[in-house]
């Protein structure tokens, strides 16, 4: 598997991480804290609970990637010793690669195009591919608009 560059280079991540905050709620910064306004005007955009809505994390979304392949990526591009830090900083994290938008994504944010069916930790069906694939799409559109 070639890794994503978002995962070894950290320009590419920021600038798809902070695309993602801009233009479809990536958040919130701090998920410890209460962050009530953020996670009302998530529960309004869903028209759900602000109960429900705090369910809808990255580390559940079908869009957020955890395979032992796409670890080792993220986890080489935080550190290249095997006996370094990495581990522990993508375990604190839960930190896994965003598909939709091409970017290494925290377990305990969510954005507004979380996708239920996740973590994918194996490799993934065709379902599971055209799923993203349309989903992707549908955001590069919205993009150029």
């Amino acid at each position: 598997m070639k890794c994503p560059i978002a995962t070894y280079d950290i320009e590419a991540n920021l600038k798809a991480r902070n695309w993602a905050i801009k233009n479809v709620d990536y958040g919130p910064a701090n998920p410890e804290e209460e962050n009530k306004e953020y996670w009302k005007n998530l529960a309004d955009m869903w028209s759900v609970s602000i109960d429900d809505v705090q369910e809808m994390r990255c580390g559940n979304c079908a869009a957020f990637i955890q395979t032992p392949e796409m670890l080792d990526c993220i986890l080489k591009g935080i550190d290249e010793e095997t006996d370094g830090y990495a581990k522990d900083v993508q375990g604190a994290a839960n930190l896994g690669y965003c598909e939709l938008f091409d970017f290494k994504c925290a377990g305990e944010r969510t954005c507004s195009a979380w996708l239920s069916g996740g973590p994918i930790t194996k490799k993934m069906t065709k379902n599971q591919q055209n799923m993203l694939m349309m989903a992707k799409t549908e955001y590069e559109m919205e993009e150029d608009e």
